[in-house]
C-alpha cells in the first residue's frame, strides 16, 4: 500500500528481484516513483480497496498508514487478518534474512553516507544489496539489488523504525534531538538509540563519529564490552583527498566510510577512488539547473543544523555569488521544539526566504508562524511568506543572473525549486 512513496516502491522492487510476488496500490496515479515500479511490477492499483488483499500474505505499508488512511478498507481488513506490517519490518523480517546488514544512523546525513558505502561496497565488488531514503541516478532509484552477502540499510529513528533492523555492523554519524512529533524529549531519543545499538548481532562492530557531543553522549551510557569499537575524528582526521560533495558534513560522512572500508579490508587508494567518485544522492545539494543565470539547488535540508551545513557547503562552491537560501519549516509542532535553534542558521546566505510551513500531521499551529522563524534566525535579510503567489512573486522580481538559490525542505519544497526553475 503506497506503492508510489520513496520508501515502498524501492521496498517492493527489492522484494520482487529477491522472489516474492508483489502487487501494489495507491492513491495517486503518477508519483516520482511509479515509472519505474510499474517496469517490473505489472499489478498495481489506483486507489485503496479491501478486494485488493484477496490471496495476499502480507500488506506492506508506510508508517504513516497508521495515521493518515487507519480507517481504509483495505487497512482494517489487513488488521483483521494480522498480516498488516511497515516495510521496515518487512525489510528486517524478511528482505536483511541471510544478509550481513550495514545500517548507517544518526540524525543527519544518513542517506548520503549509505549511498556512499553501497558505492564503495559496489566499486569493490562485494555486490551489496542497498536501501536509502534518497534517489542515486546510477541506481535509477533508492534501492540496488545485488547477489552478495552485504545488505546495506538507512536507519531512521522516527517512530523507531530502526529497532526492526539486526546489523552486524553499524556507524552513527551523529545525535541531536528531532522528530518531536514522536519523541517526548532528548532522553526519549537516546533511549531508542540504545535499544538499536543493542540490537547489533554477529560482528558487533560499531563505528562512531566521536567528535559529535550526541554520540558521545551515547558512548558513556553503552556496555561496550561485547562490541568492536571504531572511532573517526572530523575535527583533526584529514581525508587526505578531495570529495566531489562539498561541505565539511561531507567530509565527516566519508570519514566514517574509509572507517568502515579499512574494517572490511578494502586497499586503500580503492576506498579514495570510489568516494572521489561519488557524486551525491538526490535531493542533496542537488543542482536542478540554470535558468537565466541563476542556478536552482534543490536540497532535503529541514533541521537548523542540516540547513546551517548545507548553506556553509554551497558557500564553499560559490563564495562571491549572491546566495539565497529558501527555507520550508517541517510541522507547527516540530518548528516549536526547534525554533531556538534558528540563531544564526542562515548567516552564510546574503537572502533569506523562509516560505509557507509545512503543516505535516499537525492539526493546529502551536502559535508557530514564518515570521517567527525569520527573527528566530536574527538575519538581517530574512523574509517570511506565508503565502506561495506572494514568495514566487517576490522572487520573480528579484532574482538575477548570477544568483545562487537553494531551496531547503522536507514537505513541498522540490516542487517550489522546479517551479523557479520553470520560471
Amino acid at each position: 500500500m503506497g506503492i508510489g512513496g520513496s520508501g515502498v516502491s524501492g521496498i517492493s522492487l527489492l522484494a520482487e528481484k529477491i522472489g516474492f510476488r508483489v502487487s501494489g496500490c495507491d492513491l495517486e496515479s503518477k508519483t516520482p516513483y511509479l515509472s519505474k515500479v510499474k517496469k517490473d511490477i505489472s499489478a498495481i492499483n489506483v486507489g485503496h480497496d479491501a478486494s485488493h488483499l484477496a490471496g495476499v500474505d502480507l500488506v506492506v505499508v508506510s508508517p504513516a498508514v497508521f495515521f493518515q488512511s487507519a480507517d481504509s478498507g483495505e487497512v482494517i481488513e489487513a488488521k483483521k487478518r494480522g498480516i498488516l506490517i511497515t516495510w521496515q519490518e518487512f525489510l528486517g523480517k524478511y528482505l536483511h534474512q541471510g544478509k550481513k546488514v550495514i545500517c548507517i544512523t544518526g540524525t543527519h546525513g544518513k542517506s548520503t553516507t549509505t549511498a556512499m558505502v553501497g558505492k564503495l561496497l559496489e566499486d569493490a565488488g562485494f555486490d551489496p544489496l542497498v536501501s536509502l531514503g534518497a534517489k542515486i541516478e546510477s541506481w535509477g532509484g533508492s534501492t540496488r539489488f545485488g547477489q552478495g552477502q552485504y545488505f546495506v540499510t538507512e536507519a531512521d529513528e522516527f517512530y523507531d523504525n530502526f529497532l526492526n533492523y539486526h546489523p552486524e555492523i553499524m556507524i552513527i554519524n551523529n545525535i541531536e534531538f528531532d522528530h518531536p512529533d514522536y519523541f517526548k524529549n532528548e532522553a526519549a531519543v537516546f533511549d531508542s538509540f540504545r535499544k538499536f545499538v543493542g540490537n547489533l548481532t554477529g560482528e558487533k562492530v560499531l563505528i562512531v563519529n566521536e567528535d559529535d557531543p550526541g554520540v558521545k553522549k551515547l558512548l558513556e551510557t553503552l556496555d561496550l564490552n561485547k562490541i568492536k569499537l571504531i572511532k573517526y575524528h572530523p575535527r583533526k582526521d584529514n581525508l587526505g583527498f578531495n570529495l566531489k560533495v562539498p561541505g565539511k558534513h561531507n567530509i565527516a560522512n566519508a570519514l566514517g566510510v574509509v572507517a568502515l572500508g579499512k574494517y572490511l579490508g578494502i586497499k586503500d587508494s580503492s576506498i579514495q577512488k570510489s568516494l572521489e567518485g561519488f557524486s551525491g544522492a538526490g535531493r542533496r545539494m542537488e543542482l536542478l539547473g540554470e535558468n537565466k543565470g541563476i542556478k536552482i539547488y534543490d536540497d532535503y535540508a529541514h533541521h537548523p543544523t542540516a540547513i546551517a551545513a548545507t548553506i556553509a557547503g554551497l558557500r564553499e562552491i560559490y563564495p562571491r555569488n549572491r546566495l539565497w537560501a529558501i527555507a520550508e519549516a517541517h510541522g507547527f509542532k516540530r518548528t516549536k521544539a526547534l525554533i531556538n535553534k534558528y540563531q544564526g542558521v542562515f548567516d552564510q546566505a546574503d537572502m533569506v526566504v523562509i516560505g509557507p510551513i509545512f503543516k505535516a500531521r499537525d492539526l493546529k499551529t502551536f502559535g508557530m508562524s514564518e515570521k517567527l522563524i525569520a527573527q528566530a534566525s536574527k538575519h538581517k535579510k530574512a523574509l517570511a511568506f506565508s503565502k506561495l503567489d506572494e514568495m514566487f512573486g517576490y522572487l520573480k522580481k528579484n532574482l538575477v543572473s548570477g544568483d545562487i538559490v537553494l531551496v531547503m525542505g522536507a514537505g513541498k519544497s522540490d516542487l517550489w525549486a522546479q517551479k523557479l526553475l520553470k520560471s
